[in-house]
């Protein structure tokens, strides 16, 4: 039963990451471009923790004859881990809004790059087994919102931007572990004009849990977008994933 527990934690970082990025994977930038955001952490109406995560593309390779790219979140917990580190998705520049709304499970890769343990790197059947172990289902939709239009400022400047609004739930079921339901609501301000789309994202986060429901909001604010020279080296995959390895600390 620890082991089972121990391996449900490492899930953990699998559960939400559908809904927090898919929105930056739609129609990635060139390779090269960057974007850094304030994430807030809302409780009581007010600010509970504060911190920025950054995206990034840089040159990946061809799979199934397709060019793919990395796409780059950063500082981030992934799997059960203590540490934060740069998550790699290698995945298709031009996915579309249903296309990036399954992230996860269109990526080519997945590499996290952890300072202490070392990097791992997780295949597509990694992905998929560790998906169906969990009985992972999503669902993950935006739609236009009213105003459908919104002036929103960022990054000390203003956005045109297109409003949409966010609905996202996320499920795990593993055998002999508690299920869990997280539910997302909320909003998307996108405009052409920012690297990744996104200029501001707001939504309400709730996690059942058994008989139990936590619930906070969560925002995302555009602080600062550019464009650099992408690195021309290989990313470090390192290791080959493995279930028992992260349980065990490698």
């Amino acid at each position: 039963m620890r082991r089972l527990a121990a391996l449900f934690l490492l899930l953990a970082g699998v559960v939400s990451a559908p809904a927090q990025w898919q929105v930056f994977a739609e129609k990635l930038p060139a390779a090269g471009a960057w974007a850094t955001y304030r994430m807030e952490t809302i409780r009581d109406g007010a600010a509970a923790s504060t911190s920025e995560v950054r995206f990034s593309v840089r040159p990946g390779r061809d799979v199934d004859g397709r060019a793919h790219v990395w796409f780059t979140v950063e500082p981030v917990m992934w799997l059960g881990s203590r540490e934060r580190a740069p998550l790699r998705l290698l995945v298709r520049p031009d996915m579309d809004r249903a296309a990036a709304s399954r992230l996860i499970e269109n990526s080519a890769e997945i590499v996290f790059s952890n300072p202490v343990k070392g990097a791992y790197h997780m295949t597509r059947e990694d992905i998929a087994w560790v998906s169906d172990w969990a009985k992972l289902t999503y669902t993950s939709e935006l739609t236009p919102d009213e105003p459908a239009k919104e002036e929103i400022a960022a990054a000390g400047r203003g956005f045109a931007c297109e409003r949409l609004r966010l609905r996202a739930t996320t499920v795990t079921d593993p055998p002999m572990v508690t299920k869990q339901v997280l539910a997302f609501r909320g909003k998307v301000w996108r405009s052409d004009e920012a690297s990744f789309g996104i200029v501001r994202a707001e939504w309400d986060e709730e996690t059942t849990k058994g008989s139990k429901t936590k619930s906070e909001t969560k925002r995302l604010t555009l602080l600062a977008q550019g464009k650099e020279t992408p690195p021309t080296d290989p990313v470090d995959r390192g290791k080959e994933f493995s279930v028992w390895r992260l349980i065990f600390g490698r």
